[in-house]
């Protein structure tokens, strides 16, 4: 059964107007054969987190949005309601929560954040100081779950969380020049830069595809 969704808003453009716009300026300023590479899927990440979905429930979230402050919040719904329904335990659950397109920031430290000026490239603000974010706002704000991280949703709740390595790749090329390094230098910090337990896959919609494949129902997080 084929599963069609219809098109959500993205920050400012679509992901793709992005990466066109990106291309745009590399031209005008010169783009090097490295730059280039730099932006390849030559050595995708590894697929070990496949191996962790487990349980009789399963479910992956397919979160999408810059402004999404529910993402994190999803998992834990779902683990709880289900458990609160058929009495199951954790260890019959699993919640894989995929973080793409505008999205894989939210995967991010403050560091990051603030060195690449990420509020500015994906249209995000501060609640607490009205202007683009320079941290990551997302990291220790899980409506309806007061002092939940994305950390302890993983180390806590056994939540796998998954970045899409297409938009790191993409994403860190377009803020490169508002830290005045490199694209290889960028995305090597972005990728250093991911919060503790989270992984690399090659793409958002690859990890998603995969875990469908290990029995997850599908879930669209926005």
């Amino acid at each position: 059964m084929s599963l069609i969704i219809a098109p959500s808003p993205t920050p400012r453009r679509g992901f793709l107007g992005s990466m066109i716009a990106g291309a745009g300026a590399f031209l005008v300023t010169g783009w090097s054969e490295a730059d280039a590479e730099a932006v390849s899927l030559a050595a995708p990440p590894s697929d070990a987190w496949i191996t962790k979905i487990k349980g009789k429930y399963k479910q992956v979230f397919d979160v999408t949005g810059a402004n999404n402050v529910f993402g994190g919040a999803y998992p834990l719904n779902f683990l709880n309601s289900t458990k609160e329904a058929t009495k199951t335990t954790d260890a019959n659950m699993t919640a894989v929560n995929v973080f793409r397109h505008f999205a894989m920031p939210m995967t991010l430290n403050d560091a990051v954040w603030a060195k690449y000026r990420l509020g500015e490239i994906v249209d995000v603000k501060d609640p607490k100081t009205n202007a683009p974010a320079v941290r990551n706002i997302f990291h220790d704000n899980i409506p309806l779950y007061p002092g939940m991280t994305l950390e302890k949703t993983m180390s806590e709740r056994g939540v796998i969380v998954v970045a899409c390595n297409l938009a790191l790749t993409v994403i860190s090329s377009m803020a490169a020049s508002k830290a005045e390094v490199s694209p290889e230098q960028a995305k090597k910090e972005f990728e250093a830069g991911l919060l503790p337990g989270v992984h690399l896959a090659a793409s958002g919609v690859y990890a998603v595809h995969r875990a469908q494949q290990a029995g997850c129902t599908y879930c669209f997080a926005g």
